[in-house]
């Protein structure tokens, strides 16, 4: 049969059968699939510069806190940790405790060059005086709480019972070693002012953030000692002076007692 083009072309028509709404929902399709893709996309372009992208500083503090916390507890988890001056702070709870530690404690880590920690202690809290006591200067505990260092000082001489220039005196009404003796009133009184006027004589020459404002007795290195010729008893105390910057210097105190009233003090070896 000869080749009709036109009937070539009726026969193209009719083999390409419109169904309505064919070509919308082709369409549809195509910008779904796009959608898709495009989504898709995203998700591992995200995913590939989480990867990528190294820890942020706080993420390394954090961890370095959780690696030094899990050398005292195995499933420490830490939070909230603020560094500065080479030291830290952190909370550190305790998942398998009760309690306070279940809520967190407080802890303090030094922090080391190459960026690893070290914890130093564990506490509810800790005060001026507890803090420089493990290194940390007044400036930098500012920093830590998120305070202002003359805050920080404030706190400090209320500590210490330091006001109007009056020296402050804390932890001589504890016991000592050895055998858990104790400073009576009277004799605590004649100490108390003994030292006063030494310290005063030596804040007349001191710059006024050197000027000591408290005495603290450390429980450390105390001693007791009965002469029994003369019956006298000489008691050993070591104290730390706290100056107004936060520095810390450690004396020796003694004062003895015997009989007729006896009493004699003197600090680091000179007669007071």
């Amino acid at each position: 049969m000869p080749w009709d083009p036109d009937l070539q072309n009726n026969n193209q028509v009719y083999n390409n059968t419109y169904t309505p709404g064919g070509y919308e929902k082709a369409r549809l399709r195509k910008l779904l699939l796009i959608v898709v893709g495009v989504i898709l996309a995203i998700i591992i372009l995200i995913f590939i510069v989480h990867l990528s992208t190294p820890d942020s500083q706080q993420s390394k503090y954090t961890k370095s806190a959780t690696v030094a916390a899990r050398k005292q507890i195995p499933d420490a988890k830490v939070k909230n940790v603020k560094v500065a001056g080479g030291f830290a702070i952190a909370t550190v709870s305790d998942p398998a405790a009760e309690g306070q530690a279940n809520a967190g404690n407080t802890t303090v880590f030094r922090v080391n060059k190459n960026g690893s920690m070290v914890q130093l202690a564990v506490g509810s809290s800790f005060s001026p005086l507890d803090l420089l006591g493990l290194g940390i200067p007044l400036a930098t505990q500012a920093k830590l709480t998120g305070s202002d260092i003359e805050h920080v000082k404030q706190n400090l001489a209320a500590l210490c019972g330091y006001s109007d220039g009056i020296i402050g005196y804390i932890g001589f009404d504890g016991s000592f070693n050895p055998g858990g003796w104790q400073i009576d009133s009277d004799t605590l009184s004649g100490l108390e002012q003994k030292l006063s006027y030494a310290i005063n004589n030596e804040n007349a020459n001191m710059k006024p953030d050197m000027k000591v404002i408290c005495v603290d007795a450390t429980r450390q290195n105390s001693n007791d000692a009965i002469n029994k010729t003369t019956y006298i008893s000489t008691f050993t105390l070591q104290v730390q002076f706290v100056s107004d910057n936060g520095t810390l210097t450690t004396h020796t105190v003694t004062f003895a007692v015997g009989p007729n009233y006896y009493r004699n003090y003197t600090l680091d070896g000179h007669d007071i």
